[in-house]
């Protein structure tokens, strides 16, 4: 689905935000925090925890291919598509996801996840702008938490995503920049994954999960 109709199909739900951005640092490297006891972590050097899928019929697929996760979505219509697994989380607990991911297009990490929800997704796209969205379920349509935005901090190419509940607020960081800061929401699920718009061609090489 390309960036603006999905905007459009969303805009009465949109949050408006002031432009003025922060740069907050924040370490990168995905080691365990005092006070987090559980970590999961996969590199994609073999797919251990079975993220791949062929969908022939949408045109998605993901493997698992040295040391990286691809996720190719090329359907005929707009859309999202996503993978998604059981890491272990707690989510009633503070946590912290780390990933690195890149993209021809959008991309982004989803987590919340279960079999009747589709959670929360964080998307980057090619041209520095980035985006949270409650993606609903069969029943609930999509819903704006954050509208796209831009952010020098994004770069086209690889970049490092940090995303943290802590003390009930939600805290996204690029590159060790700070995004946001927000109220934490209900989240029904607790699998973590990556989404995709249509027309993307993106890649994980890490996925960190803490809590």
């Amino acid at each position: 689905m390309k960036r603006l109709q999905y905007i459009g199909l969303i805009l009465a739900s949109v949050v408006l935000l002031s432009s003025c951005v922060k740069n907050e640092y924040y370490n990168t490297t995905p080691t365990t925090p005092v006070g987090y006891q559980n970590i999961f972590d996969d590199n994609f050097d073999f797919d251990a925890n079975n993220w791949s899928f062929n969908d022939v019929a949408n045109d998605a697929y993901v493997k698992v291919v040295n040391g990286q996760l691809k996720y190719v979505y090329n359907p005929e219509d707009d859309g999202t598509n996503t993978v998604a697994i059981n890491t272990g989380l707690n989510v009633n607990r503070n946590f912290l996801i780390q990933t690195r991911i890149q993209s021809n297009y959008a991309m982004g990490l989803v987590f919340g996840v279960s079999n009747n929800d589709y959670g929360y997704s964080l998307f980057l796209d090619d041209q520095g702008y980035f985006a949270l969205y409650k993606e609903g379920n069969a029943n609930t349509p999509v819903k704006t938490i954050l509208d796209w935005q831009y952010n020098s901090a994004i770069v086209n190419g690889w970049n490092n995503i940090e995303f943290e509940q802590d003390g009930g607020y939600w805290i996204g960081y690029v590159n060790g920049v700070k995004l946001f800061e927000i109220a934490a929401q209900n989240l029904n699920g607790n699998k973590v994954g990556y989404i995709v718009m249509a027309g993307t061609t993106g890649y994980a090489d890490y996925l960190t999960v803490q809590w």
